[in-house]
C-alpha cells in the first residue's frame, strides 16, 4: 500500500512481486503518482510473488473472489478500480456484481474477451513452451510486453517473470488470461470509465481496448502512441491521465453526452456526433478518424494507413481515398474537418465546418 486517501484497488495481473516491483524506478514513480492523494493497494496472484506456489488452477470465478475478499478486508465502502492487462476481466466482472462501491473504474492495455489476445493455437504454442522451457518462454513473452527494450531491461524483466512464477503456474496463468470472458457483465458495469491503449500494443491488440471501451456503459478510450504493454515505461504522461481521471478532474462520458451543436468522435460508441445526430461509421471509417484525431495535425500518409489500419505494405491510395470519401459524406458541413495533403495523405487539424454552413 502506497498513499493516503480515497482508495484506488488494483486487481492483480500477470505475474508480480508487490516488494520487489517497488525496487523498479519507473513502477515505483508510476504509482506514486497515482497514490498523490490517494490509497492504492496492489496484490499478487497466488502462486506468484510473495504467495505460495503449490495452488490449483485459478478460474476467472477465484480471481474474482480474491478481489472480493481483499475489497472486503480493506473495508472501504467505495473505492476505485485500476486493472492492468489480464485484471481487466476481473475488475469488470466484480465492478457488474458490486455496482454500488465502485467509484470509477480504469483499464490499461486490456480487455473483457480472452479470445481478443490470441488464437487458440497461438495461446497454446505460447503456454507449451513456458511449460517445456520456462526459460526461453520468459524471453518470448518480454519479446511481446516490452518490444525494443535494451538487452538490460530485457534480461531484467525476463528473470523477474522466472523468479516470480514457476513453469507450472505461469504457463496456468496464461492460459487463464486467454479464456477470461466479462462479455456478458460489461452492460452491468455502470461506472465511470476510463479505457487506455496503446497502438501497436503487441500483448493485447488494440481492437480489444477499442472493444471494451465500446460496449461499456459509460466509457472513454484514449489511444495512445507506442508499443510497449506495461504502463508505467514512458509512463509520466499515462500516470498523470489515469490520476486527473480517478480525482474526478475530468468532465464525465456518457452515451447521451452528445453536445447539441458541433461535431466530435464519439470514441464508445464509434459514431460521428453531427449537431447532436449520431451517425455510426464502419470499422473502417473509424479506424481512419481515430488515426487522423490521434495525429494531432501531422499529416497520415496514405501508406501509413494502409500498413496500420489494413495490415498490408501494398502501396495505393484508392483505398485510403474511399473511406475518405465516405467519411466527408457523414461529417457533411464538417468535411473540410479532413484536408487533403496532395502527394502525401490527409491531415486533421479540428473540427472546421464549411463557411457557407456558419450561422
Amino acid at each position: 500500500m502506497v498513499g493516503e486517501g480515497p482508495l484506488i484497488l488494483c486487481p492483480a495481473w500477470w505475474v508480480s512481486h508487490v516488494e520487489r516491483d517497488w525496487e523498479h524506478p519507473a513502477f515505483r514513480r508510476f504509482f506514486t503518482r497515482l497514490a498523490e492523494g490517494f490509497r492504492v493497494v496492489r496484490y499478487d496472484r497466488p502462486g506468484t510473488g510473495l504467495s505460495d506456489r503449490d495452488v490449483p488452477p485459478r478460474t476467472l470465478a477465484d480471481e474474482v473472489q480474491l478481489l472480493a475478499t481483499i475489497a472486503d478486508a480493506i473495508g472501504d465502502s467505495q473505492f476505485s478500480l485500476f486493472a492492468v492487462s489480464c485484471a481487466g476481466p476481473v475488475a469488470l466482472s466484480y465492478a457488474a456484481a458490486h455496482q454500488e462501491r465502485i467509484r470509477r473504474l480504469c483499464f490499461y492495455g486490456s480487455y473483457a474477451d480472452g479470445s481478443d489476445i490470441a488464437t487458440p493455437d497461438l495461446r497454446d504454442a505460447l503456454t507449451n513452451l513456458v511449460t517445456a522451457h520456462w526459460g526461453l518462454g520468459s524471453v518470448a513473452l518480454t519479446a511481446i510486453f516490452l518490444p525494443g527494450a535494451s538487452p538490460q531491461d530485457s534480461e531484467e524483466f525476463s528473470r523477474n517473470q522466472r523468479y516470480w512464477a514457476n513453469a507450472e503456474q505461469a504457463a496456468q496463468l496464461l492460459r487463464l488470461s486467454c479464456d477470461m470472458n466479462a462479455v456478458d457483465v460489461l452492460s452491468s458495469a455502470g461506472a465511470e470509465a476510463l479505457v487506455l491503449h496503446r497502438r501497436k500494443d503487441r500483448a493485447i491488440p488494440i481492437e480489444a481496448g477499442q472493444r471494451l471501451a465500446a460496449e461499456l456503459p459509460r466509457a472513454r478510450l484514449i489511444t495512445l502512441d507506442g508499443d510497449i504493454h506495461l504502463p508505467w515505461v514512458d509512463g509520466d504522461a499515462i500516470a498523470d491521465t489515469i490520476h486527473s481521471f480517478l480525482a474526478g478532474e475530468e468532465k464525465p462520458a456518457t452515451k447521451s453526452s452528445a453536445t447539441s451543436s458541433g461535431c466530435r468522435l464519439d470514441e464508445a460508441n464509434r459514431e460521428i456526433v453531427l449537431d447532436g445526430q449520431h451517425r455510426p461509421t464502419t470499422p473502417l471509417e473509424y479506424a481512419v478518424m481515430s488515426a487522423l484525431i490521434q495525429a494531432s495535425g501531422r499529416v497520415v500518409t496514405r501508406d501509413e494507413m494502409l500498413a496500420e489500419i489494413w495490415n498490408t505494405p501494398v502501396a495505393g491510395s484508392n483505398k485510403v481515398d474511399a473511406v475518405v470519401g465516405s467519411l466527408r459524406k457523414k461529417l457533411g458541413p464538417f468535411a473540410a474537418s479532413i484536408e487533403t495533403v496532395t502527394g502525401h495523405g490527409y491531415r486533421f487539424r479540428g473540427w472546421k465546418k464549411a463557411i457557407n454552413d456558419v450561422p
